[in-house]
Order: structure tokens, then sequence, then C-alpha cells
């Protein structure tokens, strides 16, 4: 007779440090045993030898990946394409870099350890679909007003010096209501070297820089408000809530909402997740000043909306005074509701798309 022996299949959980050029990655057995580590190149090619790599040593439990959302976005996709589940990892907290030192393998370790330890559960950001489209080009949008708002600034610094007959002629109110009169001067480029005409030349230039921008973030505007409407109907028909809102927060949330456990997960990510400050005869809240301040600063502002203009949320902050509690303690409390409403209504919205 003849016995043979069955060894069980060993689960591996590989720990990936990413960068722009290359990977590093460390492989770590269920008993937390280090197998080995390796670099590979950050293309197509690089992904594949790496999966291969990883699945040499065992049955993959599964990446922990840094930068899901740069640098590894690439292999991300990769991994997700060929079934292998994908956990988004912080960087190595800074007391294990003055304990163990600072390398691209020892984070690569230490991204498994934080996957194989619970640690670190979240799954990573879904980049394949249309919300990843719509990040796209919200960061068009957001370097182009932020490009224009440089441009009016230097228009207005270039008027305070400007002769007087040049500050009189530009009569309007705004800065983007100057910036359209300076594109209609005229300098004399013959006599560039007077300064009028070097005023005249700069205030034209910086003009016509604010007509192109706002031009690109009006043709920005109509795709995002296109995608945004398709993607989520529910959350765009919420008062107080507009395209480009609702562009960062699905930037914010993903595509694979199901990352959030509830609507609480998605509060705390989003900084309105309230927390004890109690000290003493002192009993009350304030909110959680982490989390996402993009999207912190889309909540607010809906709710700054809501109290102009709705009167559901007026009722309430009158409601909140009347039992002693200020202003800032009601616009707390409804950027907290605000954000349980936001969360079912993404929820329902990229259900539905998917």
């Amino acid at each position: 007779m003849t016995l043979t022996t069955t060894h069980p299949a060993k689960a591996v959980t590989i720990g990936v440090d990413t960068h722009q050029l290359v990977h590093h990655a460390a492989a770590v057995d269920q008993d937390g045993r280090m197998l080995g580590d390796r670099e590979f190149p950050s293309d197509r090619g690089g992904y594949q030898q790496l999966l291969d790599w990883a699945a040499s040593f065992g049955i993959i439990n599964a990446f922990g990946i840094e930068c899901t959302g740069s640098y590894g976005a690439g292999l991300t996709r990769h991994l997700l394409a060929a079934g292998i589940d994908v956990v988004e990892v912080n960087k190595s907290h800074s007391q294990v870099r003055h304990r163990v030192g600072k390398s691209d393998a020892v984070d690569a370790e230490a991204a498994a350890r934080k996957v194989l330890s619970g640690e670190c559960t979240d799954p990573a950001k879904d980049t394949t679909g249309a919300v990843e489209a719509i990040r796209n080009l919200h960061l068009v949008r957001d370097s182009a007003i932020k490009a224009r708002s440089a441009a009016c600034v230097q228009l207005r610094d270039v008027l305070l010096t400007a002769p007087d007959h040049l500050r009189t002629r530009l009569t309007a109110r705004t800065l983007e209501g100057k910036a359209t009169q300076a594109r209609a001067l005229r300098p004399d480029l013959s006599r560039i070297h007077e300064p009028e005409q070097a005023v005249k030349y700069a205030l034209r230039e910086l003009g016509r820089r604010v007509y192109e921008f706002t031009a690109e973030i009006n043709e920005v505007d109509k795709h995002l408000t296109r995608l945004v409407s398709a993607v989520a109907p529910n959350t765009l028909a919420l008062p107080q809530v507009g395209p480009v809102s609702v562009a960062q927060l699905l930037i914010t949330a993903g595509e694979n909402f199901e990352r959030f456990r509830n609507e609480a997960a998605f509060a705390r990510l989003c900084g309105v997740a309230p927390i004890p400050v109690s000290s003493g005869k002192s009993h009350r809240m304030r909110l959680h000043r982490g989390g996402n301040r993009q999207a912190n600063r889309v909540i607010y502002l809906i709710a700054i909306c809501r109290l102009r203009y709705d009167p559901r949320s007026q009722a309430y902050r009158d409601r909140k005074r009347a039992q002693g509690h200020s202003s800032a303690d009601a616009i707390r409390c409804l950027k907290r509701f605000i954000a349980r409403e936001l969360y079912y209504s993404l929820k329902r919205d990229l259900t539905q798309t998917r």
C-alpha cells in the first residue's frame, strides 16, 4: 500500500509599493511569513509578470496596493480584470518607518501585512466606468477655474498701477467684466517700449486669457452635466445640488459604491461624522476634521444654499435655535443630514447604472 500525503495550497497576500516607473511587490503567507519580494516595470507586461510571480507562491488571497488612484491605477485595473481582489492601502505609519526604516521592500511588506491583519479592508476604487470619465473632466474644469482666477487677479494688479485714463475706461464692476472690456484695447505695438502701450498690451492679453478660460469652462460644463445626468439623476434632483457638486461627490465615492459599509462610513469620508468633545459640565459634539475636504466643501455649500432657499432647512435651523443651539450647531447637524440623504441617493443611482 502506498500512502500519499497532500499539502494544502498556501494562501498568499501580496503588498505593492507603487511608483511611476516600477512597482515593488512583497508576498506574505497566511501565517505572516515573508515569501519574497521583487520589482516589476509599471506597464502591461510588468503587471502580468507580477501576477504570474504572485501565483507561483500559491492561491492569491488579495493584493494590497498603495496609491490605487494614481501610480497604482493601471495595476489595479489589470488585477480587477483578472478577478483578483484588490484592497486599498494607506501609506505606512511613521512609527513603522522609525522602527524598520524606509524602502520599497519595507513598504510593500507593510502593505501586505495590513491586508493580512485586517487593518485595511476597503476595496480599491473602480476606475473603468463613467465616474472615471467625470473625474477627468472635473480635473480639467478645476484647473481652468484656478487659471482664470489667477488671470483675473493679475489683471486687477496691473490696473492698480495703470494710467488714470485707462482705469476709468474699464468701468465694469466685476473682474470678469473688466476683462471683457480689456479685450477691446488696441495697443500700438510700434510703441511697446512706452509703459502706457505695454499696460494696454498686458490688459488685452489678460482679458483674452480670461475669455478663453471661460469658454473652456462652459464647454466642460456641458459635458459634465450630460454625464452626471446619466449617472446620478436622483442625486441631481435633490434641492440645491448642482452638476458640479454631484461630480465631486461621485469622484469621492467612486464607481463601486459598495465600498461603504453604511452611511456613517460615507459621512466619515466626507468629514461630517460627529465626534464627542465633551469635558466636565460641557457636553457637545463637533464634526470630524479629516476625510475628503472637497466633498466636505460641497456639502457645506449645499447646506448654506438650503438655509437660504429651502423652507424645510430653514424650519430645522429655527427649531434648533429654539432648543438653545447656535447657528453653527444647526449647520453641523444639517451637514450630517445632507450626507445621509446623499448616501442613499448615490447608492440608488450607482446601483442602477451597474
